[in-house]
């Protein structure tokens, strides 16, 4: 976090100098100011001797709130399997969060969670304020972008630096799943959320018996159920448009949970690939439901004994990758369709293992140096939604399938404006924004191993840089500017 920070005081002033022209920026400086004098007015210093009263430990459940339909587009509804997500959800975006659901592996289905976060009274305060804010002048629900709050986060940071870690558990609330959901919170202003808590889905080791007797027609039909529920109570209960999932099984999975159950005898790699292909109809609940486009965290160098999920050719799913081209800023157009070839030639060692890889997203910054930055790096949030800056994390196609999922969804807001499209069609966008048009090397075939690229990848143009474009409904809706 510490790096973090430093590259947030980096670019922070640049970046709230873009998002001037945004009718809501006015509102949110008026906002800031005055909620940060407030604090500075009461003295609010909770790492003092005689802490303030609005420091306070508040209990906060998920239940406590509500969502909001009248912030959401209910065409941008995303389902995000990840874990440790509880701040999010239950205070910083909680009106956005359609259903927050944990696995239950007594029954194999998909219930309601009610998790809950135990904060200082000021850190209630500000986020629950940030969550409903209102437009002065409408009185209508109104989004503030994390890159115009960074007064508020510094004077919040000060008074109060134990709320980084839930005041019971004292489990920091940056995790690998608010990374996840605070990229697309930030960047799909208009977005609804459907989350599923993957920590309580772990069915190799919650079904001992099944696992430790090889049983992988029992386990299956466990996965069936936990499907048939992922369908019926989760996809179509809700109305998902979009899957965001940042992991994935395969056999290494299956070979740990028979040594954590402490299971007899030993397990060959047959069994353990029937055990991973028991996982299949999960698989198809979330790559073929027919109205859904699935994202999901690709692996490098997939291949169909280890990662036999991971390879299957699914209508509806996009795998994800990163890649960088360091300092440089690429020539590759907006679908990817041209100056893809020169970026496979310089950065080739970035393409290795791309045969069950769909989709590139280049990230823009170094993989050892974080400032070796081109003009248009990743970006980030903190994980209060409070500050705004180039990403410093290591290249991880967890942190790419956001990305992506942002990118969907700006070019779908295309499609229905353009072309009046009334309901979703996962194919056509799939289409729209991976044309498999990409099948000359432009001279660049003498490139070693661009022809093998083309063919294993269908002709798609897989090498993309949508943050070049700053295609992303954060950008295109005018919160930061183009």
């Amino acid at each position: 976090m510490g790096k973090l920070s430093i590259a947030l005081s980096v670019v922070a002033s640049a970046v709230a100098m873009s998002a001037q022209a945004h009718p809501l920026k006015a509102a949110s400086d008026q906002y800031v100011a005055d909620t940060v004098a407030w604090i500075q007015s009461e003295n609010i210093q909770c790492a003092g001797e005689a802490p303030h009263a609005m420091c306070e430990t508040s209990v906060v459940k998920f239940s406590d709130g509500a969502f909001d339909q009248n912030r959401t587009d209910p065409r941008q509804t995303i389902l995000v399997l990840d874990s440790a997500m509880d701040l999010h959800t239950v205070l910083r975006y909680r009106s956005r969060i359609k259903a927050h659901l944990e696995f239950d592996p007594q029954t194999n289905t998909f219930v309601e969670g009610d998790p809950e976060v135990a904060i200082s009274k000021l850190g209630k305060k500000l986020l629950t304020e940030l969550d409903t804010f209102k437009d002065p002048e409408t009185q209508g629900p109104a989004f503030l972008a994390s890159a115009w709050l960074r007064n508020l986060a510094v004077a919040y940071g000060s008074a109060a630096p134990g709320d980084t870690k839930d005041h019971i558990t004292q489990q920091p609330h940056f995790s690998h799943g608010s990374k996840v959901l605070g990229y697309l919170t930030q960047h799909n202003p208009n977005a609804e959320f459907v989350v599923i808590d993957t920590a309580t889905f772990l069915p190799y080791l919650q079904h001992q018996e099944a696992v430790c007797n090889k049983d992988s027609q029992t386990f299956k039909s466990y996965m069936q159920t936990a499907a048939d529920s992922l369908t019926q109570d989760v996809i179509e209960q809700y109305g998902v448009e979009y899957i965001n999932f940042s992991g994935g099984y395969n056999r290494y999975h299956v070979k740990q949970a028979w040594q954590r159950n402490e299971c007899s005898g030993n397990l060959s790699n047959y069994a353990a690939s029937n055990m991973l292909l028991a996982m299949k109809p999960y698989y198809d609940a979330m790559f073929e439901a027919p109205g859904v486009l699935g994202f999901q965290a690709a692996v490098i160098n997939a291949d169909n004994k280890d990662d036999a999920l991971d390879v299957i050719d699914y209508p509806n799913r996009i795998r994800v990758q990163p890649y960088t081209s360091e300092n440089v800023d690429t020539d590759v157009s907006p679908t990817g369709e041209s100056g893809w070839q020169k970026v496979f030639k310089d950065f080739s060692n970035e393409f290795s293992g791309h045969d069950h890889i769909d989709m590139y997203v280049n990230f823009g910054y170094g993989r050892t140096n974080f400032f070796n930055q081109n003009s248009t790096p990743k970006m980030t949030s903190d994980v209060f939604g409070m500050q705004y800056a180039a990403d410093w994390a290591l290249l991880s196609s967890s942190w790419s399938t956001p990305v992506a999922v942002s990118y969907a969804i700006h070019e779908q807001a295309k499609l229905y404006d353009e072309t009046f499209q009334v309901g979703f069609a996962p194919a056509l966008l799939k289409d729209q924004i991976l044309p498999k048009t990409c099948n000359d090397a432009d001279g660049y075939w003498y490139v070693y191993g661009i022809s093998a690229f083309m063919w294993k990848g269908d002709y798609m143009c897989r090498i993309q840089d949508p943050l070049k474009y700053r295609a992303d409904q954060l950008n295109t809706l005018g919160y930061l500017a183009l």
